[in-house]
């Protein structure tokens, strides 16, 4: 067993995962850990990474930072000396769309918020349609250019969600998250992961000390003093105790799909769409937002969507003629651009079953988020449960840092459970 044995194991090699580790390298470098992983080493870093599409450099999951209100993300970049540039964010909307004020609604919702706390537990959509009804709120899903919020709590899309972030105006940051990635693999030491190591249980079997068993699905058995789990929601509830029963604290945190899909274009439709989408464009349809990575090259983001559409759009991501035109297709009428003027010429997708998540109104006797946040983080002595899934931020790779650094304190780290 000793060779197998370490003070903690790390279930999940994604921003969370790496983040705890690092911290815990930084903070004890005596402690032991392993960080365990299901897919191929190719895959470390999960949503957070970086491909090359026809030259040009393109975000698979998370797209970019936010000057002020990732703080963690940029100490991280600075402590590892990782480059980024700074940008001032613009919202630009397809000639068919009449965006409104998406700001103004939610200063409202919030007055109104205050005012009705019989309405608390309503979801987002159910408040504002009880407010303003189904047309208007049609229009403000169609401005935001998102739905994940669709189906959350009130406070949390209010206050937390960070509405303004569909607007423009705020100062954004570039960034390569593989570099970041590759930088973090590297300064936690390669010896400290195993890829293509499916979790399939977890188990305590012993509680002072704890002592945990982690089953692999290879048949390999490790333990541990302390483990942590950094994993979407669905491998939460499939590993945390308890955690898929129907009555579970966890079964009010949802996943939702995302869909990043790339094209490149001819020189001809290049300069088209360089008149109708000089920046981040929303457009009305299943596409929701088109932005130019590389308009001298060709190379667009088409569909940067979410929920429905993204779903509806799964089963046409392969590189084919008759995809390639439907997207042509879907372009020009999202643009009012003439039918047939355009031709893609490749295209690459990124499908997320589980992009970002969302809390459902609040349920149980848990006074705020905070109280159902710490019971959810701690669901027993030496298990913390970390991620973008339970934040305070979520859809931002700051609320995975910031789910970590709340938790994963020295004191955690250096206590035997």
């Amino acid at each position: 067993m000793n060779n197998k044995y370490y003070d903690v194991i790390i279930v999940g090699s994604g921003m969370t995962g790496l983040y705890a580790a690092y911290n815990i390298k930084k903070i004890s470098p005596n402690t032991t850990f392993l960080v365990v992983e299901k897919f191929k080493k190719k895959w470390i870093g999960g949503r957070t990474s970086n491909e090359t599409f026809y030259g040009t450099n393109i975000v698979t999951g998370a797209g970019i930072g936010r000057k002020d209100t990732n703080t963690l993300l940029i100490h991280l970049m600075n402590e590892l000396d990782i480059p980024y540039t700074e940008f001032l964010s613009k919202m630009n909307y397809s000639p068919l769309l009449k965006p409104i004020n998406i700001i103004k609604f939610i200063n409202h919702l919030k007055t109104e918020y205050k005012k009705h706390p019989e309405l608390h537990k309503k979801t987002f959509k159910e408040f504002f349609i009880h407010f303003y009804g189904d047309k208007v709120y049609k229009q403000f899903v169609i401005s935001s250019g998102y739905s994940d919020y669709e189906n959350a709590d009130i406070l949390e899309t209010l206050y937390n969600y960070g509405m303004d972030d569909n607007t423009g105006g705020w100062t954004g940051l570039h960034l390569n998250w593989k570099n970041l990635v590759n930088k973090l693999y590297h300064t936690i030491g390669i010896n400290h992961f195993k890829f293509s190591s499916n979790v399939t249980e977890i188990k305590k079997i012993n509680n002072n000390p704890c002592l945990f068993e982690i089953k692999i699905e290879n048949g390999t058995t490790y333990h541990c003093n302390k483990v942590i789990v950094a994993t979407t929601i669905t491998g939460i509830q499939k590993l945390v105790p308890n955690a898929s029963n129907k009555n579970s604290i966890y079964q009010q945190i949802h996943g939702q799909p995302f869909l990043r899909l790339y094209a490149k274009f001819d020189k001809k439709s290049s300069e088209i769409l360089e008149k109708y989408v000089p920046n981040y464009t929303i457009v009305p349809g299943p596409l929701q937002k088109i932005i130019p990575m590389d308009a001298s090259k060709g190379v667009y983001m088409i569909a940067y969507n979410d929920n429905d559409n993204a779903i509806i759009l799964k089963n046409y991501l392969q590189n084919t003629a008759s995809n390639r035109h439907l997207y042509c297709d879907l372009i020009e009428k999202s643009l009012g651009i003439p039918q047939g003027s355009l031709k893609i010429t490749a295209i690459i997708d990124f499908y997320w079953p589980i992009g970002t998540h969302y809390y459902e109104p609040l349920k149980g006797n848990y006074k705020d988020r905070d109280a159902f946040l710490y019971e959810v983080q701690h669901p027993e002595n030496g298990m913390l449960v970390v991620g973008e899934a339970v934040s305070r931020y979520q859809g931002w790779v700051e609320g995975a840092l910031e789910s970590v650094k709340t938790v994963v304190t020295k004191k955690w780290i250096i206590t035997q459970c």
